[in-house]
């Protein structure tokens, strides 16, 4: 329901461009960032497998010291949401739904992939980390060491401040996608990486509401 207006008759729309314009425009959806921190041992486990892999040329490691790589080569993000879980209760002899808890959903990110296949090595090292596959017995790692915080930032189209930002807090890649290889296959090879985490956050909360131009007595009078 709207909130209250001086004029409830105001409904042209001169009126719906003016308040897209004070509130920035529409937002667009190709405008993004995406951040990434390396997680709390990861950078120099994977640094040290990498680098402990016989090769003849020096291996270039960069893609596990530059946090630019993710930003810059992920070409599809989702925004998480969250879920209200209810129980029903009865009252007064009616049914009714009552929240006891939240959930949140899984967020999947798409990245291109450049001929050394640096962000899938990168995301298999990464789950490597998680649970180490490399013996008979798999052996899980403490959640401190594997965990990174991200960052999904939703970008204002016209000066690329941050609209709207989520922080996952804990996060973890439980999924790589396959990469399908065929003699016909054409068009540019991506991956998918699908993160769990303990809960996301609102970021960036103040520059999501306060548009940039509005002047500093309007927010003493919302309906001025």
């Amino acid at each position: 329901m709207p909130l209250a207006n001086k004029d409830p008759n105001i409904q042209s729309i001169d009126d719906m461009k003016a308040l897209i314009s004070r509130r920035g425009g529409i937002a667009r959806g190709n405008r993004y960032g995406v951040h990434i921190a390396h997680p709390l041992a990861g950078k120099s486990l994977m640094m040290n497998t990498v680098e402990a892999i016989p090769s003849d040329e020096d291996i270039d490691t960069s893609f596990i010291q530059d946090g630019r790589d993710t930003y810059m080569l992920c070409s599809a993000v989702s925004l998480p949401g969250k879920r209200i879980s209810t129980t029903e209760a009865t009252h007064n002899h009616n049914m009714s739904k009552k929240p006891y808890s939240m959930a949140t959903d899984e967020v999947s990110m798409t990245f291109l992939l450049t001929n050394d296949y640096y962000m899938k090595k990168y995301f298999d090292l990464w789950q490597e980390l998680i649970i180490n596959s490399t013996g008979n017995h798999y052996k899980t790692s403490y959640k401190d060491d594997y965990c990174a915080q991200i960052e999904i930032h939703a970008l204002n189209a016209t000066n690329e401040k941050v609209g709207y930002g989520t922080k996952l807090i804990n996060a973890y890649p439980i999924q790589v996608s396959q990469i399908e290889l065929s003699e016909g296959a054409e068009g540019l090879s991506e991956i998918t990486v699908t993160w769990e985490y303990d809960n996301w956050k609102i970021i960036h909360i103040k520059d999501g509401f306060i548009p940039a131009k509005i002047h500093a007595s309007r927010l003493d009078d919302p309906y001025a």
